[in-house]
């Protein structure tokens, strides 16, 4: 009788125990800005949610991950030195950081990337190409790289901005080289696994993304043309997974400085959005279809418009609709149905501008990329609706850009110079 209250009581304390979401990677645990296991309140109390921490950061762009109670953030001494540091999410205080000497400079100063963590191991690059992949454990490198270096790639204007995507074991990153355009690493002895063949296009800021097609693992990654030199050429291409072998191109969106990354929508569908379309600061957003014949696959380009338009973060998708801020002569949060039809044609919705968006629990997380204030809204077709809103920094004309991350109900939100936690679950 004892062991049957044992063990029943065993079985319910595991059935109450809420699994904690983790956020180990750039844009969430399917790289596509969502967490639909997310606890969040549909409501906040006037003065905004519990501010649980803040912490101070220098100058950058960099988003952070979490993995369990840690969160890791590459931060940067501009200048001078990457420093990638592990905070503890409940009380915001330093756990502990490793560093190494990275000298140069480039506009907009500061990190760029969101490191990527399992419950071993942390991957990271820096602005200036440095790749590596530190130990939980030991806190000291595993291994390093540079990818400018080995592949030959020149730095980008603004910076290296890769964060890396993991497959399996190995971990994957876009050098954009002379050498080799996208590469594979064993993710524990940094061993090349595979290099794909060069992309036509430049060196820009894409971050690879990973996508089902056809029943096939792919990496997807955009390259973007050059306005000045019509030889070196736009494409969004897709590498298999486990060699690196191309399996289809496509040219059509002539971008010249993509940053946000494709958007997998479901098995046969990828969504691209971008603001430097044929040869200027333009909004463009496109479907394609890429259908599976045997060994080969066939590109359809279901549609396109040029009324919409993300610069820096990819769409977030909710019921059959995308929303993203858009960044063409109209500004502000947009929503598209999966057929290219604008459904907030007649509504006034706020520009958000370069700030970024998280869908949780059916609620769309927003970041105002001008103030750093912090939007609750409702995705709906019919209409902008704004549930909450907070003012979160006091400092304005800053560039809030980085993405978001979200854990146990915990959202981690920044500024140029500092990063704070918001309580979303207990507000």
């Amino acid at each position: 009788m004892k062991r049957s209250v044992l063990f029943l009581t065993l079985i319910l304390a595991i059935a109450c125990t809420e699994t904690r979401a983790e956020w180990p990677q750039y844009l969430g645990p399917n790289r596509n800005a969502s967490e639909p296991e997310a606890r969040l309140a549909k409501a906040w109390p006037e003065r905004g949610p519990r501010k649980l921490w803040s912490f101070s950061l220098g100058t950058g762009y960099g988003g952070a991950s979490i993995q369990g109670r840690d969160v890791f953030i590459l931060d940067r001494i501009v200048g001078k030195t990457d420093i990638l540091r592990c905070i503890d999410l409940e009380s915001g205080k330093e756990k502990w950081n490793f560093s190494y000497d990275a000298p140069g400079k480039h506009p907009h100063p500061g990190s760029r990337s969101v490191p990527t963590v399992d419950e071993e191991y942390i991957w990271m690059v820096g602005p200036f190409g440095h790749f590596h992949c530190v130990s939980r454990k030991t806190r000291q490198a595993v291994w390093k790289e540079n990818l400018l270096e080995e592949f030959e790639a020149e730095k980008p204007g603004w910076g290296v901005a890769q964060s890396p995507l993991l497959y399996r074991d190995t971990t994957i990153v876009a050098p954009q080289g002379d050498k080799a355009g996208v590469v594979a690493f064993d993710k524990r002895t940094g061993l090349l696994r595979w290099a794909s063949r060069k992309l036509s296009g430049h060196s820009c800021h894409v971050s690879p993304i990973l996508a089902s097609i056809g029943g096939v693992d792919q990496v997807i990654m955009i390259s973007p043309c050059d306005r000045k030199d019509e030889t070196i050429k736009n494409e969004v291409v897709a590498f298999h997974a486990s060699s690196g072998r191309p399996l289809w191109t496509y040219h059509g969106l002539t971008s010249f400085a993509c940053i946000a990354p494709a958007t997998a929508i479901d098995d046969s569908r990828i969504f691209l959005t971008d603001c430097s379309y044929n040869g200027s600061y333009k909004p463009v957003s496109i479907m394609l279809e890429i259908t599976r014949k045997g060994d080969s696959f066939v590109v359809k380009e279901l549609w396109k418009t040029e009324e919409v338009g993300s610069k820096i973060h990819p769409a977030v998708l909710h019921d059959g609709f995308l929303y993203l801020n858009n960044c063409g002569k109209a500004k502000g949060m947009m929503c598209l149905s999966l057929d290219g039809k604008l459904a907030w044609e007649k509504e006034s919705a706020p520009s958000f501008h370069l700030g970024a968006m998280a869908l949780a629990a059916g609620l769309i997380l927003c970041q105002n990329g001008t103030n750093g204030d912090l939007h609750l809204i409702e995705p709906n077709p019919n209409g902008y609706r704004e549930l909450a809103k907070v003012e979160l920094f006091s400092l304005k004309g800053d560039e809030p850009w980085a993405p978001l991350a979200l854990s146990d109900g915990k959202l981690l939100v920044r500024n140029s110079n500092q990063m704070i936690c918001l309580d979303l679950q207990n507000p």
